[in-house]
């Protein structure tokens, strides 16, 4: 079985017929394909979240209100995915949605480790060498900033930015920015 799947997966990627549909389904197919698992197995399946909880099929049917409740937050998540998909371009730069949101999970995860090299290594240093602070922040800032223009489309984000109200606040962001990295790297900063 496992090494069936495995050996599907490698032949698609080696530009073979088969793939392995769990790599090219996206969330919402999966989803709906767990839903009518969810529906066409009925109670009888012992393997549900609610048997998670020591819920079961009992004679006096305590298990409807359960079910009710996992409907309605599969339909609540199902509706919130759908609306997200729609407002999101399909593809960015040859990436799908899938593949954006592991790069805006990678590089918003890379903008909380340079935050916190920030605050933990930085703000310590701040009287001797206040550029550590400077240079992780901005980074973090940056980086912060990638992960939702990768999500959402780089020329997306950069057009939200500079709307008539946001323009202010997106020349002094990155006004200051670019000012930091310049007297970072110039002025009496790497020494």
């Amino acid at each position: 079985g496992e090494e069936r799947k495995e050996g599907d997966c490698r032949r698609g990627r080696e530009g073979g017929t088969e793939r392995d549909p769990r790599r090219s389904m996206s969330f919402g197919r999966w989803m709906d394909e767990q839903k009518a698992a969810a529906d066409g197995g009925g109670a009888a399946s012992s393997g549900g979240i609610s048997s998670l909880f020591g819920g079961g099929a009992g004679p006096d049917g305590e298990d409807v209100e359960s079910q009710s409740l996992m409907d309605s937050g599969l339909q609540s998540l199902s509706s919130m995915r759908s609306t997200l998909e729609s407002q999101l371009p399909q593809k960015v730069m040859g990436l799908n949605y899938q593949q954006r949101f592991q790069a805006f999970s990678v590089l918003l995860l890379l903008s909380a480790l340079f935050f916190a090299l920030g605050f933990f290594v930085g703000v310590p240093m701040l009287t001797i060498r206040p550029q550590k602070f400077a240079l992780s922040f901005t980074c973090g800032s940056i980086t912060f900033m990638g992960s939702f223009a990768i999500l959402k489309g780089p020329y997306e984000h950069a057009a939200s930015m500079v709307t008539r109200e946001r323009l202010p606040f997106t020349s002094v962001y990155v006004g200051s920015m670019l000012l930091t990295l310049y007297l970072t790297f110039t002025a009496g900063g790497a020494q």
